[in-house]
């Protein structure tokens, strides 16, 4: 069907545009556009070959750095584990030798979480906020009973004490993602130590 709506259109082409007909059809586009395709490719290719060159060199030298094949795949990765967590810990403990000058970080900021924001957090609450002194005398009384007591009830200042507690909440909470983000932050950081100092 194809080679022959080919004769058809080639037919159609020579007797109705003579002088045309060798320049026009399925059979010319077809030549022109391989030629066009050829062209481009022989232009690109110099410029596409180099580029691959330029990477496959790029990434030999990457594999010659990381060293050859590993022998003892437990030692090696002990080795890294160690590694990172040395630098962990003198991250936090403010021995590395990669220490931050731009802002507080590692042990530090975590320092300044707990002492100053966790600390005025604290000190903004009001221990007493939503508890008055009828609900102090509620909950002494109802401790007690029918009985009268000297002392005040462990159950009443447990209960009181409970309910306060809870005001806590959202400055504890606040802290210890202040925390866990900048243990993050420090985890980033000696993973890309560790890496360097591995490559």
């Amino acid at each position: 069907p194809i080679v022959n709506a080919l004769k058809s259109e080639e037919e159609f082409l020579r007797r109705n545009y003579p002088k045309l007909a060798s320049r026009n059809g399925t059979t010319y586009l077809a030549k022109t556009l391989n030629k066009l395709l050829m062209q481009h490719i022989r232009s690109c290719l110099p410029e596409l070959r180099t580029r691959v060159n330029s990477l496959l060199n790029k990434n030999q030298q990457v594999m010659a750095s990381l060293g050859g094949p590993v022998e003892n795949k437990g030692s090696a990765l002990l080795q890294v584990v160690i590694s990172f967590s040395t630098a962990y810990t003198q991250t936090i403990d403010g021995t590395s030798r990669n220490i931050e000058t731009a802002r507080l970080a590692g042990g530090a900021r975590i320092c300044y979480i707990f002492h100053q924001t966790f600390s005025s957090a604290l000190e903004n609450i009001r221990p007493l906020h939503g508890l008055s002194n009828s609900d102090v005398l509620h909950a002494i009384t109802n401790a007690t009973g029918p009985r009268s007591a000297l002392f005040i009830p462990e159950m009443a200042f447990e209960l009181l004490v409970k309910k306060q507690i809870s005001l806590l909440l959202q400055p504890s909470l606040q802290c210890v993602e202040l925390v866990y983000e900048e243990m993050q932050r420090i985890m980033q950081h000696t993973a890309q130590h560790v890496c360097y100092i591995s490559t």
